[in-house]
């Protein structure tokens, strides 16, 4: 039972760095918490029985400079760790920086008009206090913010005024402005540090009428996620119905489609053509089954959008569905929609059209593709297979290539330089999208790029969701820590056993 010992260690070694890597205790993280502590438990049992044995001088003589080896290693281990915190050195060696705060949070730190003040309230022995500590020090290290603590016991008037009804709220508060951050993450409070610092300086104007999906409605299908993080942007949103009023507001910064259903009427669409020719701006959502009206007016663009669902294998079954109908994307363009955006940093798009830059329109126009599927990709005819969840084969003469997924475009006329964005698929900007992988990004960023804000272009930190399909970036190395270190665990602890028992043979 003795050799249990060092097995034990392992397994502990790597459920503490699975809870580390992960930041909290999954399956594999406990499993090897629990597994080492009975290792060494019974292991210790055992040692326990040969007590009477280590008075003898042979015993003294063997363990005395192992026991001084162990001394000096706790020592210098603590000597390391206090001298690494009063330095104030940092090191992330996470493969997505976790520990470190994302450029949109650097910028809105460094942008503050006045001084942050930050105050945490929380209960004496709750443990999440500690990590949300420390992410309000990194804002603290980046920007004018000010720090405070109130125990919620000792905080009874502050309560009721600010409404918290959360161990661990932050209130952020900038001038006489303040925001209620309940479930502190460097997403939640970048959004609220933007909504008090970022006054809504572009309208954007939201067609309603024709079957839209809503701004306001907060279920898996809405759009309110999308409607909150452009408040955040500085964007004011305008519902209009276009029916009855189908000319375009002159301050409108950009339309924004939300995949409507039906066709507008006739009169909505030539005002929309004006408002193009005339320079505005157009970022369009749309779905396999867009209004035919609306594919033709994007195709005067030069977009092309064929009829059919893309389907790329590459993808394989990502929320329930076949695979590849739910394409997670990893190519992009060099274009600023896409900036920061790489094989790392992959998007999800759900049930999609190809939207291909087809031709342009005139020399001086400019069309560009932005997302790309694998190679393998196809198009399929039977959309209504698809969205009943089977996977029809590739028709006869399909052409299985890679295929795009999203499209920008710039195009100089006698009224200003237009600017449209057109995507296959609006469910990867819907609620239950919206923050998984860099979807926020991809179409924040579109926004930005449509009404000319490209200094707002970046990448904004992940806000990690429970059972957020599909996986995040924390979600997929969670499983990278899990089962993709199960085997060299199992390989140590093996070679851990062989090594014990050759050296007491």
């Amino acid at each position: 039972m003795r050799h249990l010992a060092l097995p034990g260690l392992i397994a502990l070694t790597f459920g503490v760095g699975g809870y580390y890597a992960t930041g909290e205790f999954g399956l594999f993280s406990t499993a090897n918490l629990l597994a080492g502590a009975v290792a060494l438990g019974a292991s210790a049992a055992t040692g326990l029985r040969s007590l009477g044995e280590l008075g003898a001088a042979s015993a003294r003589r063997v363990l005395a400079p192992r026991l001084l080896f162990f001394a000096l290693a706790v020592v210098g281990g603590a000597g390391l760790e206090v001298a690494a915190h009063r330095s104030g050195s940092r090191l992330d060696l996470t493969a997505t920086r976790r520990y470190e705060l994302a450029p949109a949070t650097r910028k809105a730190l460094a942008e503050l008009p006045g001084t942050l003040r930050m105050t945490l309230y929380y209960e004496a022995l709750d443990p999440r206090t500690r990590r949300i500590r420390m992410l309000l020090r990194e804002f603290a290290r980046a920007g004018p913010v000010e720090l405070r603590e109130r125990l919620l016991d000792e905080a009874a008037e502050d309560v009721e005024r600010f409404e918290i009804a959360f161990s661990n709220s932050v209130v952020v508060e900038l001038g006489p402005r303040f925001e209620v951050v309940e479930r502190p993450t460097e997403g939640t409070l970048l959004e609220a540090i933007l909504l008090l610092s970022t006054p809504p300086r572009t309208v954007l104007d939201v067609p309603r009428g024709e079957g839209e999906r809503s701004p306001a409605r907060d279920d898996e299908r809405g759009y309110a996620g999308l409607a909150h993080a452009l408040r955040a942007e500085g964007y004011r949103l305008r519902e209009r119905v276009s029916a009855g009023h189908p000319e375009v507001p002159e301050d409108t910064g950009a339309v924004l489609l939300l995949a409507p259903e039906r066709d507008l009427r006739p009169e909505a669409y030539a005002a929309l053509r004006r408002y193009l020719e005339g320079g505005g701006r157009l970022v369009a959502l749309l779905e396999p089954a867009a209004p035919p009206g609306l594919v033709a007016l994007l195709r005067e663009f030069g977009f092309g959008l064929p009829e059919g669902v893309v389907v790329d294998p590459a993808s394989g079954p990502v929320d329930g569905a076949p695979p590849g109908v739910n394409p997670i994307a990893f190519v992009y363009a060099q274009h600023p929609v896409t900036r920061g955006l790489n094989s790392d940093r992959m998007t999800f798009f759900s049930i999609a059209r190809a939207v291909l830059a087809a031709r342009k329109p005139t020399p001086a126009d400019r069309l560009e593709a932005l997302v790309y599927t694998s190679p393998r990709a196809w198009i399929s005819p039977d959309v209504e297979a698809v969205v009943r969840g089977v996977l029809p084969p590739p028709p006869a003469g399909a052409r299985v290539e890679r295929t795009t997924l999203a499209a920008a475009g710039e195009f100089p006329r006698a009224g200003g330089t237009a600017r449209i964005v057109v995507f296959g698929d609006a469910d990867f900007a819907s609620n239950r999208y919206l923050r998984a992988l860099y979807n926020l990004d991809l179409v924040l960023n579109a926004v930005h790029w449509a009404t000319q804000r490209e200094v707002d272009i970046t990448l904004r930190p992940k806000v990690i969701t429970p059972n957020q399909a599909p996986l995040t970036p924390r979600q997929t190395l969670g499983m990278l820590y899990g089962l993709g270190l199960l085997l060299p665990e199992l390989l140590l602890i093996a070679g851990a056993v062989a090594w014990q028992r050759r050296r007491g043979a």
